[in-house]
């Protein structure tokens, strides 16, 4: 997913809802291609006062914008959201029994889908197999999310936050070709994924600070209101965000099995911040969980927790 830099998480949509558009979500290749990258863009985008036919910056608009187009159809394939046949794409029956309308493929919504499917594809293949389409991205978010300090900002090699590159080695080792992200390009993509699939917010272009509460909102959105068990929220959790504690994907190993990773307690914060979760205070000694952003003194330790998100409708589909 990261690697080619060229998909684009909103050109997927609008290439899905274009094929929606069409009778039966089948419509040509090209036809699709040309319709959200059509071969007139570059004549619009030339500057007013120039009549030059030639223009690199403007070739290089035209290519590029035929070539995310082509490389996020590719990805859309590969996460199995469409089906390429030939000269054709069919949208996948899941989505087709998602969305009635293309109207309906939100952001939210579609973010929402895009997660399931990074899931899903990645409990179908092996990390280290020609098919593995998206360990890259599971595995950096993996990173992120278990990543000390998660208060200071991430960015690939440079910046006053954390280095991406030196977190990798942690878990990934010394060489680069085994590290998820390889090269601030391959990052750069990253930081597009990361926000849009709700797993961190954007602070410049090229840093991030983890934090999954947008993903865990909508995902957990059927969960009953009220107080439980801070372990079982957790656990809930793992389930809809695998590399979380205690999920299939988590690079997080707690040496009590107390503490929660650094992401983990971003996220609740996130959410208690946002009137969506209250962590009362410990309520016994016992079965808790220690919530700490790694600043001296402000661990919390919980036993419970009150779920009691506020979703606006928009974002519950």
């Amino acid at each position: 997913m990261l690697n080619p830099p060229d998909v684009l998480p909103e050109a997927m949509r609008y290439l899905l809802r274009a094929a929606l558009a069409h009778r039966g979500g089948r419509c040509a290749k090209d036809e699709l291609i040309q319709l959200v990258a059509p071969s007139g863009l570059p004549e619009v985008m030339k500057p007013l006062d120039t009549d030059r036919e030639t223009d690199r910056d403007i070739d290089g608009t035209a290519a590029s914008g035929r070539l995310i187009a082509e490389k996020s159809l590719s990805a859309l394939a590969a996460l199995g959201i469409v089906e390429l046949e030939r000269a054709e794409v069919k949208v996948a029956e899941a989505a087709l029994r998602h969305w009635r309308t293309p109207q309906e493929v939100t952001a939210f919504s579609f973010s929402r889908l895009l997660r399931s499917h990074v899931w899903s594809t990645a409990s179908m293949t092996n990390e280290g197999s020609v098919d593995a389409r998206v360990w890259d991205l599971v595995n950096a978010v993996s990173v992120m999310f278990a990543a000390p300090e998660p208060l200071r900002p991430f960015d690939f090699e440079t910046g006053m936050g954390r280095r991406f590159d030196e977190a990798q080695k942690r878990w990934f080792g010394q060489r680069k070709s085994d590290w998820p992200v390889t090269n601030v390009e391959q990052y750069r993509s990253f930081c597009r994924w990361a926000p849009y699939l709700g797993f961190a917010t954007p602070i410049t272009g090229r840093s991030l600070v983890v934090d999954a509460s947008s993903a865990l909102l909508q995902d957990l959105a059927d969960l009953p209101h009220g107080r439980m068990r801070a372990s079982e929220f957790v656990a809930r959790c793992a389930e809809q965000l695998p590399v979380s504690d205690g999920g299939l994907h988590t690079l997080w190993k707690p040496d009590d099995a107390q503490e929660l990773s650094p992401g983990m307690s971003m996220s609740l914060r996130q959410l208690e911040a946002g009137g969506h979760l209250t962590l009362p205070p410990a309520e016994s000694d016992t079965d808790t969980l220690v919530v700490t952003l790694g600043v001296p003194g402000e661990a919390t330790r919980v036993s419970h927790l009150d779920w009691h998100p506020q979703i606006p409708a928009k974002e519950r589909s």
